[in-house]
């Protein structure tokens, strides 16, 4: 999307240079999970709020930085709320970036255990057709071993290049929230 066409849709502060994503809620409590009951510093957002933001960030390039607003309707401002809604988020992001690296971490370990598996059965699949030519059964053996190391290693390519890829946007995206700028704005009548 070229800016004009990300201009319709979304907010520009020349000044700051950022791109706004507005989010409307009745009051500070919106923001988060109905079904975590933790503090607000530690309580999970909304899911369809993080499907939101993230939807955003993935429309908008990722060479612009982003500034969230959040419109309270129902309620009159209080600094104290903004910072622990602030710090919540900021912990609900940081919390997903850690679980993402370790995700990072098993798929690296996937990648590896395919790789190793499906080389091994390559080895053994290729020795017992050079060997064992005259017994069907063993040259039956010897392919399937071929196919399983050819299925690891695709195996291999698959979370490489498709599981880690998704896991690296995912990521990109989420530390591109977590350095957004937040503000917060009330309706007149609070």
């Amino acid at each position: 999307m070229n800016m004009k066409e990300l201009q319709k849709i979304y907010a520009y502060d020349p000044i700051k240079e950022k791109f706004i994503i507005d989010v409307q809620l009745e009051d500070y409590r919106d923001a988060y999970s109905d079904w975590d009951f933790s503090p607000f510093i530690n309580r999970d957002l909304d899911e369809d709020l993080i499907e939101f933001l993230l939807e955003c960030s993935m429309e908008i390039p990722l060479k612009y930085a982003l500034m969230i607003d959040f419109h309270i309707l129902h309620q009159a401002k209080s600094q104290k709320r903004e910072e622990r809604t602030l710090t919540g988020m900021k912990n609900f992001f940081l919390y997903q970036l850690r679980k993402m690296k370790n995700q990072k971490v098993r798929v690296f370990k996937d990648i590896v255990s395919f790789l190793a598996i499906g080389s091994v059965l390559l080895i053994l699949g290729s020795s017992m057709k050079n060997f064992f030519k005259e017994s069907l059964l063993l040259y039956l053996m010897s392919e399937g071993l071929f196919i399983g190391g050819w299925v690891m290693l695709w195996e291999m390519f698959s979370a490489w290049f498709f599981d880690m890829k998704k896991l690296n946007d995912k990521i990109r995206h989420y530390k591109r929230l977590l350095n957004a700028e937040i503000r917060y704005s009330y309706s007149q009548n609070n």
